[in-house]
């Protein structure tokens, strides 16, 4: 269970980074039938299957989140830069210069 929670968490992490919200849906689809389909083939009970999904699913989601928030803070808006307002006859003057 150790192993599905790290694995879940990182593929968040990586799908946070690269894709938007929607991918998170078939995803979680996928990986829910692959771990059911698991869980049937190694013989272990319904609850067992269950809270494999529901972990995977929860952790999926947990590490998408933190990925999303933190390129959000990372891509965040800078402030401008100021730059000095130059009188409209200075331009003028400095064009005819040139």
């Amino acid at each position: 269970m150790t192993t599905l929670a790290i694995c879940s968490t990182l593929i968040g992490l990586v799908l946070g980074i690269r894709f938007r919200f929607l991918v998170l849906v078939p995803i979680v689809f996928v990986g829910a039938i692959s771990l059911a389909a698991m869980s049937m083939a190694q013989g272990q009970t319904l609850l067992q299957a269950i809270t494999a999904v529901v972990v995977f699913a929860a952790l999926l989601q947990f590490g998408y989140v933190c990925s999303a928030l933190f390129m959000s803070i990372v891509r965040a808006p800078r402030p401008a830069r100021t730059v000095p307002k130059v009188p409209h006859a200075a331009r003028v003057v400095v064009a005819r210069k040139s």
